[in-house]
C-alpha cells in the first residue's frame, strides 16, 4: 500500500513530466530550461532536482512515457483483429496516425533521438515495441504465414523499418501518399516472409 508521501512524490513526478512534454512540444528541448519546467509543473526547483538530475533525464522519462502510451494505443487498436494481417494493418494505422500528433512527431522522432543519441533511442524503442512485434510474428506463424525465419531477427529488421517510416511520416505530415506507401511496403515485407 502506498503512503501519502509516495502518492505526493508520484504526483510531483507526473506534473513535471506533463509540463516538460508540453514545453518540449511547444518550444523544444533546447529552448526549455529546468526553471521553466519547474514553474510550468508548479513545483520548486528543489522538487524537480529531487526527481531528475537534469534536463536530459527528463527527456528520457518523457520519451519513455510517450513510448508506453504508443504501446497501449497500438495494442488497443489491434486487439479486435481477426487475423495477423488485419492486426498489422491496425497496428500500422495506429502508429502512423500517432506520428502526425505534435508531441509524438516532435519528441519521439525529432528531439529524443538527438538528445539521447541514436543507440539509446533505439534501445528504449525496442523495449516497448519488440514484445508487440514478436506477438504479431507468433500469430503469423500460428496462421501458417511465416517462413522459417528467426523471429527476433525479423522483429529487429521490421522495427528498424517502422522507425524509419515513422520518421518519414512525422517529417512529412501532410503527405498522405507517403503514409499509404509506407503501410503498403511494410505489409508487403511481412507477406513476403510467408511460409
Amino acid at each position: 500500500m502506498r503512503s501519502l508521501r509516495d502518492e505526493h512524490a508520484r504526483g510531483t513526478r507526473e506534473a513535471i513530466l506533463a509540463a516538460a512534454r508540453r514545453l518540449f512540444t511547444a518550444r523544444g528541448y533546447d529552448s526549455s530550461s529546468m526553471d521553466e519546467i519547474a514553474a510550468a509543473a508548479r513545483v520548486t526547483s528543489g522538487a524537480l532536482y529531487h526527481h531528475f538530475r537534469g534536463k536530459r533525464e527528463i527527456m528520457r522519462a518523457v520519451f519513455e512515457m510517450l513510448e508506453a502510451e504508443l504501446k497501449e494505443r497500438i495494442t488497443r487498436a489491434a486487439s479486435g483483429a481477426k487475423s495477423a494481417a488485419e492486426a498489422m494493418r491496425f497496428t500500422l494505422r495506429a502508429l502512423f496516425e500517432a506520428c502526425l500528433e505534435d508531441d509524438i512527431r516532435s519528441i519521439v522522432f525529432e528531439q529524443a533521438p538527438r538528445v539521447l543519441g541514436w543507440e539509446e533511442w533505439r534501445k528504449i524503442d525496442a523495449e516497448y515495441a519488440m514484445g508487440l512485434l514478436l506477438e504479431l510474428l507468433a500469430r503469423m506463424r500460428a496462421e501458417g504465414k511465416l517462413g522459417k525465419y528467426d523471429d527476433k531477427v525479423v522483429a529487429s529488421l521490421f522495427l528498424a523499418a517502422l522507425a524509419e517510416a515513422g520518421l518519414q511520416i512525422a517529417s512529412n505530415r501532410n503527405n498522405t501518399r507517403l503514409r499509404r506507401q509506407c503501410e503498403q511496403a511494410l505489409e508487403a515485407f511481412l507477406r513476403g516472409l510467408g511460409a
